[in-house]
């Protein structure tokens, strides 16, 4: 007996760990009556089919303090490597079962091939099945769930452990690097479930589930991220199931958050109850985009957070406005921008050459005001098959466009070459430094405000925190694409026509004053 005990236990410790009490319930199967249990599922999935199966039966005490656990016949088959019945009958766990956890999905599974007790499909509130026999149950819904009803425990509780907790999950789905100007596609994932446990709740006392009535999911959308627009919510079911679009896809960001009604509000009662909207254990999937603009940080993580916050009230009837749960759930995704530096040499000396002008088709960029030869981009199309922006290097004969993703590929046509020297024929490709390096590459000197995830904003608050920086293009030149120019030959003078005809002539001239003098001499000679 002792051992059995344990068990049963056991399992009541592994999947009671979330039990609750109700004051009152929304959804019950079968008649209360006197010597008679009830299981109570507090957050039963809306659509879910719940089946009890007695396993064993329970035999009380006269006192009704003990208890023992009995079957007609033989111990089934499937549980037979677990259980034997003693000398008097009762049923016993075996002395060489030692893993409980086998031993319940055994059970488990044996339920799943008997006839039920009793048989519901959940409305999405809480779910009980009333006049039950005592005796140690099985809950079968998606897996089994096992408890034991008697006289100790005759309204037994518990939370469906198959229902997912609260996740978020956030990814920039179309690019792993980005030039200023791209649009950025971002997808949430979020798992929501219909109720929450109470120990995932620090203000909670542990008394109550609560029922989720919203979700409100909020993103730090900083300034490097601009025109934010949702493309479309989805709430899905699991797999196997209907998709569920929610009929609002012009929901936009407003105080970049939006909100997920989650259940609907009974009008006729008093106190409230709600009904869940949608399935237990759905995902909400959030489809929107933004601008990259250009504050962003340059060959740095730029992150941005989404959140997820349920709302909830106690089931089963409340007074209560909904209010937010103590928890939330955040994921980031991060934006990689970065930069290409050109260098104009001397072919000869490779002396730095000031003066070269340059543009790239479909770039269009804009000077960074005070940093000669630093142009940060607008827009870049690589499609396009016009010449953009033009920009010249500085004295130091370099060019920096800053905000280009990794995966681009620059052609840098040279529309001016420096005094003195030839134009390239041929257009120059410049390389992205793309690599990871550790430097941030800041295009002006001066103070940043980053927001508390990190991201630059364009100025202080009182949850911002300050950091001055200095300039900072050594890894940019490092890895500049070297140009080389050549000094231009002598050409000839303009307004005559030049002095290689007269050296023509005067040539012709001399060879026939040869001729002249030969001939002269052989005719005096005869």
């Amino acid at each position: 007996m002792k051992h059995v005990r344990k068990i049963f236990a056991f399992a009541v410790a592994l999947f009671m760990a979330f039990a609750v009490a109700l004051p009152a319930f929304a959804q019950t199967v079968g008649t209360a009556a006197e010597g008679k249990g009830s299981i109570t599922i507090n957050n039963a999935a809306k659509g879910e089919e719940y089946s009890v199966v007695k396993i064993f039966d329970a035999k009380l005490s006269d006192d009704k303090s003990g208890i023992s656990y009995t079957y007609d016949g033989a111990i089934p088959g499937a549980l037979s490597t677990y259980f034997e019945k003693d000398s008097t009958g009762n049923v016993v766990k075996k002395s060489t079962a030692t893993n409980d956890a086998a031993i319940v999905a055994a059970v488990q599974e044996y339920a799943k091939t008997q006839n039920a007790t009793a048989t519901a499909t959940s409305d999405g509130s809480s779910l009980t099945f009333q006049g039950l026999p005592y005796g140690y149950y099985a809950v079968i819904s998606t897996q089994g769930t096992v408890v034991t009803v008697d006289s100790t425990n005759p309204n037994a509780t518990i939370y469906d452990k198959n229902t997912k907790t609260v996740s978020a999950e956030k990814t920039a789905n179309n690019g792993t690097s980005y030039s200023i100007g791209d649009q950025v596609n971002f997808t949430a994932t979020f798992n929501a479930p219909n109720y929450l446990s109470p120990e995932e709740n620090a203000n909670e006392d542990g008394s109550d589930a609560r029922q989720v009535v919203k979700y409100v999911i909020s993103d730090t959308l900083p300034e490097f991220l601009s025109d934010v627009q949702v493309d479309s919510i989805k709430v899905i079911y699991k797999s196997g199931d209907t998709t569920s679009e929610l009929d609002d896809v012009t929901i936009q960001f407003s105080n970049k958050s939006l909100t997920i009604p989650w259940a609907d509000k009974d009008p006729n009662t008093n106190p409230a109850t709600y009904t869940s909207k949608y399935k237990n254990g759905a995902q909400i999937v959030v489809s929107y985009h933004g601008t990259l603009t250009s504050t962003v940080n340059i060959n740095a993580a730029n992150t941005n957070k989404v959140t997820i916050t349920p709302h909830v009230v106690k089931p089963g009837g409340t007074t209560e406005e909904p209010e937010p749960w103590s928890k939330t759930w955040s994921d980031t995704a991060e934006i990689k921008t970065y930069g290409a530096a050109l260098k104009k040499v001397d072919g000869e000396t490779q002396n730095a050459l000031k003066g070269a002008k340059f543009k790239v088709k479909g770039l269009t960029v804009a000077a960074v005001e005070g940093e000669a030869g630093v142009y940060k981009v607008v827009e870049y199309d690589a499609t396009s098959t016009t010449l953009g922006t033009e920009m010249s290097t500085n004295n130091d004969g370099q060019l920096y466009i800053i905000g280009l993703a990794n995966n681009v590929t620059l052609k840098a046509t040279e529309t001016e070459a420096p005094n003195g020297y030839n134009k390239l024929r041929e257009d120059e490709t410049v390389d992205i430094t793309s690599q990871v390096l550790n430097n941030t590459i800041y295009e002006t000197s001066g103070t940043r405000y980053y927001d508390a995830d990190g991201n630059l904003v364009s100025q202080s608050s009182s949850t911002t925190t300050t950091k001055n920086v200095e300039k900072n293009y050594t890894d940019l030149i490092t890895n500049a694409t070297v140009v080389e120019n050549n000094k231009g030959t002598e050409m000839p003078s303009t307004g005559g026509i030049g002095t290689t005809i007269f050296y023509v002539v005067g040539g012709v001239m001399v060879a026939g004053a040869v001729v002249f003098l030969l001939t002269k001499r052989r005719v005096n000679a005869e």
